[in-house]
């Protein structure tokens, strides 16, 4: 969904949108389990990584991955819609789906029966609003469609990488390997040695083609990993702190309340009430 606030917001919460979608400026985050589709393909990067979602296609994924659409759709449309997953986990979704959505990919399913989103999305985005008569019914309507996609995206292919991101080489290079070394003790001078670049440099065009700094980057891989985290393991909330590349629990507890509304533990727990 198109942001135009800050790089990570807790929850857009149960939404919808269809418009026209220019490039993203800035890769943000939220925890939401997010559906879209469009008649043209759609470029992003997800968690450092280049996808493309085929035109016409529904596409779902865990928002809580950085994410970034590098290409816009000029005058075409895209439909969005959003979930916050402490509301998605209450709806029984097949596991596989689930697992599968946690490992950060985008499951993509064809439109069928029961899945058609633009003419959901049409009356939805202003019924889910909190002073609408019919939310309730419309939370249903959305509830019955992510079923029927987590069913029949079970078993799916994930997205293909296409062969460029829309970026600068060096850039995809680093948003790349931030994504498999977030957790690590790295900074800024590790990724610019990526692309081979000056730290100061690297800086520089990073931030100009992410809309975000590197360390926000890496900050924003780490707390996706800490979600991921909480959610499939039983390890405890300093030993996810380390893992996750924090440098201490208090920093690690800080940043997450500040990123995701809640304390790390609170957030396992609204989750695990769920499943």
């Amino acid at each position: 969904m198109i942001s135009s606030g800050g790089a990570h917001a807790a929850s857009f919460g149960l939404a919808c949108w269809h418009g026209a979608a220019p490039r993203m400026q800035i890769a943000h985050a939220h925890d939401d389990v997010e559906i879209n589709l469009a008649p043209v393909d759609l470029e992003y990067l997800i968690d450092g990584r280049a996808a493309v979602i085929p035109a016409g296609t529904l596409a779902v994924f865990w928002a809580a991955r950085p994410h970034q659409l590098v290409r816009g759709t000029g005058d075409l449309p895209v439909t969005w819609l959003t979930a916050p997953l402490v509301q998605v986990r209450a709806w029984s979704l097949p596991a596989e789906f689930l697992t599968r959505l946690f490992a950060g990919e985008i499951v993509l399913v064809p439109e069928g029966p029961g899945m058609a989103l633009v003419d959901g999305v049409a009356h939805w985005q202003d019924e889910v609003r909190g002073t609408s008569p019919l939310r309730d019914a419309a939370t249903l309507e959305i509830e019955a469609l992510v079923r029927r996609i987590a069913h029949a995206g079970a078993a799916s292919a994930p997205a293909i990488a296409p062969a460029s991101s829309g970026l600068r080489p060096e850039v995809a290079a680093m948003a790349a390997w931030i994504s498999l070394h977030a957790g690590d003790d790295v900074g800024v001078a590790d990724v610019a040695a990526q692309a081979h670049l000056h730290p100061r440099y690297a800086m520089e065009v990073f931030r100009a083609a992410m809309g975000v700094t590197i360390g926000e980057y890496i900050t924003q891989g780490r707390i996706a990993r800490a979600q991921h985290l909480l959610l499939s393991t039983d390890a405890s909330v300093a030993d996810i702190a380390s893992r996750s590349g924090f440098g201490s629990s208090s920093q690690f507890y800080a940043l997450f309340r500040r990123r995701c509304g809640t304390t790390p533990a609170a957030y396992r727990r609204s989750l695990m009430r769920e499943r």
